[in-house]
């Protein structure tokens, strides 16, 4: 575990060494601390700093990202989240249908087929969990306002999100904005 403190160009990390027991106490009286790897995972950029004497690395410099590039990438995630939760199956009337780009191109044939068949034509349709179900065109047009209805309060939480990543004013601010708050 490093014992790192912060510099003005980032996080300053030495290597703790067992056998060196006052050189790590010199370094805790310098202002380092005990770090551990999850803490270090909120940095982007590693710089070591050699012992040219031995060709080995003394010191390592962990600049934290820009704020900027932790909102782009902050956004990024709640995006593909959003994108993600499209897609996944939707429940109607008890059962989960699919709604990936396949199954919406079945449902879109599905609905013509049953429509140029009359009113009261129905499908065995294969659901999301293999289970084999009757469906009209109604159905399938409801299963597709479901997933409207669920898409529109999907983008609402993800405007609302990204406001708030735009508005924060530091990294942990940023980390802390989820689709759900």
């Amino acid at each position: 575990m490093p014992l790192c403190k912060f510099t003005q160009g980032g996080l300053l990390c030495h290597t703790i060494h067992e056998y060196d027991k006052a050189r790590d106490k010199a370094y805790l009286g310098q202002g380092y601390h005990d770090v551990t790897s999850d803490d270090l995972k909120k940095y982007e950029t590693l710089q070591f700093l050699y012992d040219f004497e031995t060709g080995k690395p003394i010191q390592r410099v962990i600049i934290p990202p820009a704020l900027e590039v932790i909102k782009t990438a902050k956004i990024a995630e709640l995006k593909a989240q959003r994108d993600a939760a499209e897609v996944e199956p939707i429940i109607y009337q008890g059962y989960s249908f699919d709604y990936d780009s396949k199954a919406r191109d079945r449902i879109s044939a599905a609905i013509v087929a049953l429509e140029v068949a009359g009113a009261s034509a129905t499908l065995t349709w294969t659901t999301a969990d293999n289970q084999d179900v009757s469906v009209t065109a109604a159905d399938l047009r409801a299963i597709v306002a479901a997933v409207a209805v669920r898409s529109n309060a999907l983008h609402i939480a993800y405007r609302k999100a990204k406001a708030q990543v735009e508005a924060a004013g530091s990294a942990d601010e940023v980390r802390a904005v989820t689709m759900n708050n």
